[in-house]
C-alpha cells in the first residue's frame, strides 16, 4: 500500500462526523483562521450542527472576528436556550478553558477531540473538582493517530505565522516538539497554500502531509 493510498484509506475509515469536523478545520485554515473544526451529533449519531474557528473572518456568525469565535463556541451558539443535548461534540483540537466551560454549561455527555492541547494540559481534571461542575464533566475520547497529527499540525501552522503568546509556543515545544517543527516547516514553505488557493478538499491537504503525519504518530 502506498503512502498516498494510505491517506485515502485512513480518511474513508473515519466516521462521517469526524470527516465533517476535519473538513471544517481545513475550511477555517483556508479562510485564514485557526484551523479548528467541530461537529455536534444527537443521541442517534445524527449531525445537528457544525462549526469552525472564525476569529479572522467576517461572516454571518455574530462571533466572527472575535476572540470568542472558537469552533466549539461557533457550534454551540447555534443551539437554542433550553435544548437538552444528549449526543456528543467532536472537535479537531482539545477544547480550551472558554470552550470547556461552555460545554459544561450545556451539559454535553461526551466530547471527542482529535489532538490534545498542551496549553490546557490537566484543565479538564481540575475543572471537575468544583461542586458545580463535578457531575457535568463529559466523557472524553481522544482520536490521535495520523488524523490527530494532521489536526494539530494544521492548527500549529496557523499559530506559526500569527505570533501567539510565547507561553503557547513553549507548551507545544515542551509536549509536542516534533509536531511544532513540522508545522513550522509547513508554514514557512507555504506547502498547503497552493491547495487552498485552488479550492482543494481536505483530503488533498491530508494527502500532501501524509508521510510526515505517519512519522509523527509512530
Amino acid at each position: 500500500m502506498t503512502e498516498r493510498a494510505s491517506a485515502a484509506v485512513a480518511w474513508e475509515a473515519l466516521s462521517p462526523t469526524w470527516r465533517v469536523a476535519v473538513g471544517e478545520a481545513w475550511a477555517s485554515w483556508v479562510a485564514g483562521s485557526a484551523a479548528v473544526g467541530a461537529a455536534l451529533v444527537d443521541d442517534l449519531g445524527v449531525i445537528v450542527a457544525t462549526g469552525r474557528n472564525r476569529m479572522m473572518e467576517r461572516s454571518p456568525s455574530r462571533l466572527s472576528g472575535t476572540l470568542m469565535a472558537h469552533a466549539e463556541m461557533d457550534l454551540l451558539s447555534q443551539v437554542p436556550f433550553g435544548t437538552k443535548l444528549g449526543g456528543a461534540l467532536y472537535s479537531t483540537f482539545e477544547p480550551c478553558l472558554m470552550c470547556a466551560a461552555t460545554i459544561l454549561l450545556y451539559e454535553l455527555p461526551e466530547v471527542h477531540y482529535a489532538a490534545a492541547d498542551p496549553v490546557f494540559d490537566g484543565l479538564h481534571d481540575w475543572i471537575g473538582t468544583h461542586p458545580f461542575t463535578a457531575d457535568r464533566v463529559p466523557r472524553r475520547v481522544h482520536l490521535g493517530g495520523p488524523i490527530g497529527a494532521f489536526c494539530l499540525v494544521l492548527h500549529l501552522s496557523w499559530l506559526a505565522v500569527n505570533a501567539p503568546p510565547e507561553t503557547v509556543i513553549d507548551a507545544h515545544r515542551r509536549l509536542a516538539p516534533q509536531h511544532l517543527d513540522c508545522a513550522t516547516g509547513v508554514a514557512r514553505s507555504h506547502r498547503l497554500r497552493p491547495l487552498a488557493d485552488d479550492g482543494a478538499p481536505v483530503i488533498d491537504a491530508l494527502d500532501e502531509l501524509w508521510p510526515d503525519l505517519v512519522a509523527l504518530s509512530t
